[in-house]
This record gives C-alpha cells, sequence and structure tokens, in this order.
C-alpha cells in the first residue's frame, strides 16, 4: 500500500481525489492539507511515500512550503508531485526548483495520475506532456534561430513528447481524448516539419533539446 498525503485548498476536489485514490486499493490516504501550513505540520508526524499537492494555496502556498521543506532540512522530505490547474511556465520553473519531482495539470487523466506517481517513486521525474510542450514553448519562442522544435505547436509538443516516450497512437489518441486518425495526422505533421521519418528520430531529437530524458 502506498502511502500518501494530499494537500489542496479546495475541499470538494481533495475529497474527490482521495476517494478516487482510495478505490483502486493501491492508496493510503495518510493525510490530507488545505493549506501549505498544515502540509507542514503534517510532514512533522506522518511519513508518507508521497506528497500530491497544489500550488495555490492560502497561508503558505505551494511553492513555499516546498522551498521551507528544502531549507529547513527537515527530517521527513518525500518526493512531491504537484497536481495544479495553472500551467504557466515560471510556475512549474519554480516547482521544480523548489524541489518538486512532478508536474501535471488538474485537467490529467487519473490514468495519468497514476503513472506519475509510479515513474516518481521510482525515482524518475514526471513532467505531463502538455507541461512539457509549455515549457518548450517559451523556450523556443526565446531560441527560434537555435531550436528545429520552435516550428511545432503546443500540441504538437505534447504528442512528440508522448511519441517520444514510446507511446501508440491508440494511447495518445485516449489520453488526449481525440481520434487515432487525429493523432496519426498530427504524428504526420510533426515529421514533415522536423524533416524526420520514425519515432526513434524524434526520441532522439527530443532527448538532444530535453523533451525527455533517459
Amino acid at each position: 500500500m502506498i502511502n500518501l498525503i494530499v494537500a489542496d485548498d479546495h475541499d470538494v476536489i481533495r475529497e474527490a481525489l482521495c476517494e478516487m485514490l482510495r478505490s483502486t486499493g493501491k492508496y493510503n490516504i495518510a493525510g490530507q492539507a488545505n493549506d501549505g501550513e498544515k502540509l507542514l505540520n503534517l510532514l512533522d508526524t506522518l511519513e508518507p511515500d508521497l506528497v500530491i499537492m497544489d500550488v495555490s494555496m492560502p497561508k503558505l502556498d505551494g511553492i513555499a512550503a516546498l522551498r521551507k521543506l528544502k531549507e529547513e532540512g527537515a527530517p521527513c522530505q518525500p518526493p512531491i508531485l504537484v497536481l495544479s490547474a495553472c500551467e504557466e511556465h515560471k510556475s512549474v520553473k519554480a516547482a521544480l526548483s523548489a524541489g518538486a519531482k512532478g508536474y501535471i495539470p488538474k485537467n490529467a487523466s487519473f490514468e495519468e495520475l497514476e503513472f506519475a506517481i509510479t515513474s516518481i517513486l521510482e525515482g524518475k521525474t514526471y513532467l505531463s506532456p502538455s507541461v512539457t510542450a509549455s515549457l518548450m514553448s517559451e523556450s523556443a519562442s526565446q531560441n527560434e534561430v537555435d531550436n528545429p522544435l520552435s516550428v511545432l505547436t503546443k500540441r504538437e509538443l505534447e504528442i512528440l513528447k508522448y511519441l517520444a516516450d514510446g507511446y501508440k497512437n491508440r494511447t495518445i489518441s485516449k489520453l488526449l481524448h481525440i481520434s487515432i486518425r487525429t493523432v496519426d495526422t498530427h504524428r504526420s505533421n510533426i515529421l514533415k516539419k522536423l524533416k524526420l521519418h520514425t519515432n526513434a528520430e524524434l526520441a532522439k531529437l527530443a532527448m538532444a533539446h530535453g523533451l525527455i530524458s533517459v
């Protein structure tokens, strides 16, 4: 059983998420918090395997709570997965800089949430493709001459990450709630724009530009 703490100031969202996690039979909700201060207090007495946390919370927001954990060298420093409605690159960069091990949007599927939890517990960092696309779009806009990915749209960057990570078109269509044909069309456009021919070449390029990591 994986022990979790869930921190979100929206009670309905937090309770619903906790119930969904419990219903799988794989997770135990060790504690809940509706602000950053309560989260830190919980971590004084509990030792969860992972914390799922929103960024925007009263009293002490998620970023500040992350920084405080890091700066004070708390004895219990579980990996943090940020689950937030904000996908702006500044918020994502701040969370990662403060020590978060993952960042996914609140409109992510439950399947992706579980995948993120598993990845982080395996010692990896997980960024939702939409979050990565936001970061890459910002980077590309600042370095258009040097970054070949600057020719791609945000949706194409999102699909590129899934393809580079080895997802099949059918799986991508389910995760993004679009048809397989639409995924295939995007893939064809991506290959054409980047002047590539295979998913292996896409993966190599994505890795070279930080879209995925080994």
